[in-house]
């Protein structure tokens, strides 16, 4: 080749480098000039976030005795009127032992129930290994939780799956041997200790707890739709005798009172009654509640809510002054910047009954769209909004939008630029 020719091509193409490196430059930098973000998905819960207060149907069980206690119900157990909730031991030894007893028979009872399940063959492996699975699942939200006491008894659940699903499998044939050590243990534990002294009882039936704060009856159960503000505000905790042996909780039905602002207390008397509940750190998951009372005096800044709820358990029985939020309410939608959005007009076609076209046009709101290098308006319908985001509906039902049309997922939505309009072509 005549190196004036290679030379001439070579310059060429450098030179058309070149331009096209120039034109990218420009191009990016027009575009840079209307930064996106993209249309995606979102789910989000309109909540009011406070401090709360539980009030419940406590009733307190006092212990006359003056020897150790050994409880015979376990926390959150449901206990009937007149029953018995602890033996009175003379001493503290006397006191393990017996709950040591307690545990051993407990177990010598699974293992045999276990043995006589495994001769029916009632129990599939399939079945067993799901329940292996559940357990696991279960106990692992009681560590996450952080309750302790539930998650020992779930501990004890799984490991009797385990030890049925080894049954199941013939990998032992039986559990005789391990059930003569525990009675050897409970017969020598029964011989050596001391016999129980008395009984406690309750009076009440209801669920139990050892657990007692000084804000038992600290406001009147009875009277709480008469509660106001003030009362709230007025709670105070009272030093919690040593010859508290626990409570029982008599009624399924508890409230929680907070305090909220006045526009809070507004946007719940517009909702429905029934809202979620959360006691984060009472439980990871949030539970039905319903709106039983709102009290706002026109002077005061803040109002009284007050929450009912019938979910019951240990961490509910022991929870009292709790972070929590109430939501009014779950959205799912496009999650669009608040910055993006604009008064713009939209137009639409009909025909008449001569099928003669006619244009309508109308100012809504919306967005500006950019499609490859064009701008596109097109209208939104705002489910939930908060001062950053707005979360869009991707299906408006009918004659929700003008002209039918509205943003899409994925869509590249413009959230900065001046002198936008529909059908612009950005160059």
């Amino acid at each position: 080749m005549d190196k004036l020719l290679f030379k001439r091509i070579l310059v060429f193409a450098l030179t058309a480098l070149a331009v096209i490196y120039v034109a990218y430059l420009l191009i990016s930098a027009n575009f840079d000039m209307y930064p996106t973000e993209n249309a995606v998905l979102a789910t989000v819960t309109d909540k009011i976030v406070s401090n709360g207060f539980i009030i419940r149907d406590e009733n307190v069980i006092n212990n006359s005795s003056s020897g150790v206690l050994s409880y015979s119900c376990s926390e959150g157990e449901q206990v009937q009127s007149g029953g018995e909730i602890a033996k009175v031991y003379s001493s503290e030894s006397d006191a393990v032992s017996q709950t040591t007893a307690a545990q051993l028979q407990k177990k010598i009872e699974s293992l045999k129930e276990l043995q006589q399940t495994s001769l029916t063959g009632s129990v599939g492996i399939d079945v067993i290994n799901n329940m292996i699975e559940d357990k696991i699942i279960t106990y692992l939200d009681d560590i996450n939780d952080s309750d302790i006491n539930l998650a020992k008894s779930d501990n004890d659940n799984l490991l009797n799956s385990i030890n049925q699903r080894m049954l199941c499998t013939g990998k032992i044939s039986n559990f005789n041997s391990e059930i003569s050590q525990l009675q050897s243990q409970l017969d020598s534990l029964t011989s050596s200790s001391g016999k129980s002294t008395g009984t406690i009882t309750t009076d009440k039936a209801g669920y139990f707890t050892e657990f007692c704060d000084g804000y038992e009856n600290a406001f009147d159960y009875s009277k709480v739709s008469d509660m106001t503000l003030a009362d709230l505000k007025d709670i105070k905790k009272l030093s919690v005798s040593d010859n508290t042996a626990g409570k029982v909780v008599s009624d399924i039905v508890w409230y929680v009172a907070c305090e909220v602002t006045s526009d809070e207390a507004a946007s719940l008397s517009t909702w429905d009654s029934q809202v979620s509940l959360l006691l984060s750190e009472a439980s990871s998951e949030s539970m039905p509640a319903q709106i039983y009372k709102i009290h706002h005096n026109a002077d005061d800044e803040n109002a009284l809510v007050v929450l009912k709820c019938d979910y019951m358990n240990e961490s509910i029985l022991e929870a009292r002054q709790e972070p929590v939020e109430i939501g009014m309410g779950t959205y799912t939608g496009l999650r669009i910047s608040r910055k993006a959005i604009h008064d713009d007009y939209v137009t639409k076609v009909t025909y008449d009954d001569n099928d003669q076209p006619h244009k309508e046009e109308k100012k809504v709101q919306g967005v500006y769209v950019l499609y490859g290098s064009e701008v596109q308006f097109k209208q939104i319908s705002i489910l939930h909004s908060d001062k950053d985001y707005v979360i869009c509906d991707t299906s408006p039902a009918d004659g929700i939008l003008f002209n039918g049309e509205t943003v899409s997922l994925y869509d590249k939505v413009i959230v900065k630029g001046d002198d936008l309009y529909d059908g612009k072509v950005i160059k």
